[in-house]
């Protein structure tokens, strides 16, 4: 979960043509938690329209919102990492319901992490608030994820898939939530929001929400990540199912 009480500030990394954060803390004690971690690091989905919580924009993407939402599908490929410019940063593509417009999110996918320069690929699932559930699935760049979310009632299926090694994951929850939006993000990640690891692109096909193609099933809304403003990515416009984010500081 997002930690309160921070000021962000936007610093340029000039040298590695990329963008990193300077994190100013309000309590001295929770500084280690603003850095980036050796192991996996941990998921945080909040909100991205709580400006009284966060003054940055931490999503990336299309959100429909505008009916009720039971089920979201789509595909994208794993994007090679520029660690050389950030050797300690993160960022997570996933899709999901809700969190648009809602202080919960049911949600898939996996985080891009950059430790100590070398890439690395974790697959999650996550019913926000709750903690993300990492698993141990090998994924790559180059690889391509296929996910969906659905509900019917209160039971949830989420499932993740890489077509490419032949790996699926389907996960059963219970929860009662607002099915207010349906998404495909690219989220900048991490406790207390760290530098965000430099992606190239991602292109998102296939995407669904309830059996229509995402652009008409529902009211469409763009979001970009931003440090102030300051935007890090460029969405391309949403066609049918498919879009490209793309990364504006490699």
């Amino acid at each position: 979960m997002a930690i309160p009480g921070y000021r962000v500030g936007l610093a340029c990394l000039a040298a590695a043509g990329s963008v990193a954060l300077a994190v100013t803390l309000a309590d001295p004690a929770l500084a280690a938690a603003a850095s980036p971690a050796a192991s996996p690091a941990a998921h945080s989905s909040f909100p991205h329209y709580d400006h009284a919580r966060h003054s940055d924009q931490i999503w990336g993407g299309y959100a429909d919102t505008g009916a009720r939402f039971t089920s979201i599908s789509g595909s994208w490929t794993v994007p090679t990492l520029n660690c050389s410019a950030v050797p300690n940063s993160s960022v997570s593509p996933w899709i999901g319901i809700d969190g648009y417009d809602s202080d919960t999110v049911e949600q898939i996918g996996f985080d891009q992490d950059c430790e100590n320069g070398v890439a690395g690929y974790y697959p999650w699932v996550e019913m926000y608030p709750a903690d993300s559930i990492y698993f141990t699935d090998t994924v790559k760049a180059g690889d391509t994820i296929t996910a969906s979310v659905s509900v019917s009632g209160s039971s949830w299926t989420l499932t993740e898939k890489d077509t490419t090694r032949g790996w699926s994951k389907t996960f059963h929850e219970t929860g009662s939530d607002q099915l207010s939006s349906a998404e495909a993000i690219v989220e900048d990640l991490g406790n207390g929001i760290g530098p965000v690891a430099p992606f190239g692109s991602v292109t998102f096909t296939g995407l669904t929400a309830d059996g229509k193609p995402l652009a008409s099933a529902g009211t469409v809304n763009s979001t970009n990540i931003e440090r102030g403003n300051t935007p890090l990515t460029k969405n391309s416009s949403l066609s049918g199912g498919t879009f490209k984010l793309s990364w504006l500081h490699s």
